[in-house]
């Protein structure tokens, strides 16, 4: 991997243009997707790895596989866009980077997106994914992973396991996870400030689209479900992320089992820059050693 050369301040005003051309309350759905589309379309997977589509439970998904050796493990991964916005594309790079560091098949969920398919529409199909693989491999070999909603939809198809008394996943990675619902953003005026992508009123609109009346249900909101009984769980997010207090809350609920990475000044997703920022590629490595050391992958 080519050492990073995007500057802070520059990957700073890109975000604040994202958060202005795409993540924008004023825009429909639909122009948000078109422009998300053109911006995720530029995402190539690393060099090393092929990448085909297939269905898992009926749910449309991209599969990245290794080239040149068989997959000593599985990652599924969902992608975040509030529920309403984004493609498996979106996570391309990131998990394509986990891949060749540790030699993972990796499973890209194309989720049903609301308006249109409202809860549990996604909550539905991230559970029927994770069971799915769950049955076709070893679960300790198997991870689960989500950015942002993604990461709501990873932690919620986990505890729905835990709840019902089934097999889970060796290993959970949540980044800038957005995990409850109800909280009103608006709140931290200083970090609404800081954060450049995401604004509160884009992520009201974004809550209220997906799960109508229904934001405090554990399902649509997992922070206020039952936090015991989880694989271990890696959080990581940023000191300027609209969310942070989301990571903070569940590595205080969980305890033992969770293990909370904040990068200084960062802001939401920054993580998924590997390649371009120098705190992406500081957090991915943190993220390989995780994993390493809670999945039972094959070639250890």
């Amino acid at each position: 991997m080519k050492p990073p050369t995007l500057p802070i301040g520059i990957a700073r005003g890109s975000a604040r243009l994202m958060r202005r051309m795409v993540f924008n309350h004023g825009l429909s759905w639909e122009d948000q997707r078109r422009r998300l589309n053109r911006v995720a379309a530029s995402s190539k997977p690393p060099a090393g790895l092929e990448l085909s589509t297939d269905a898992v439970a009926g749910v449309p998904v991209e599969v990245l596989t290794p080239s040149s050796r068989t997959p000593e493990g599985t990652l599924v991964h969902f992608h975040g866009g509030g529920f309403t916005v984004g493609s498996p594309a979106l996570g391309r790079g990131w998990v394509g980077a986990l891949a060749l560091r540790l030699g993972l098949e990796v499973i890209l969920p194309d989720y049903r997106l609301a308006p249109e398919n409202a809860f549990p529409a996604a909550f539905d199909d991230a559970y029927d994914v994770v069971a799915d693989v769950l049955t076709r491999f070893p679960p300790a070999s198997v991870a689960v992973s989500g950015d942002s909603a993604g990461a709501n939809l990873a932690l919620g198809a986990v505890q729905q396991r835990v709840a019902r008394g089934e097999s889970v996943p060796g290993s959970v990675v949540l980044v800038s996870p957005w995990l409850d619902l109800t909280v009103d953003r608006r709140a931290d005026r200083s970090l609404v400030r800081r954060d450049p992508l995401l604004s509160p009123e884009w992520l009201a609109t974004a809550a209220v689209a997906y799960a109508p009346g229904q934001l405090e249900d554990p399902r649509v909101s997992p922070l206020l479900g039952v936090l015991e009984g989880l694989p271990p769980v890696f959080i990581q997010g940023g000191t300027d992320d609209i969310l942070a207090p989301d990571a903070a809350r569940l590595a205080t609920g969980i305890g033992e089992a969770a293990t909370l990475s904040v990068a200084l000044g960062m802001w939401h997703d920054f993580s998924l820059q590997v390649g371009m920022l120098a705190a992406a590629d500081r957090a991915l490595e943190a993220v390989v050693g995780h994993l390493a050391a809670t999945m039972a992958l094959s070639g250890d």
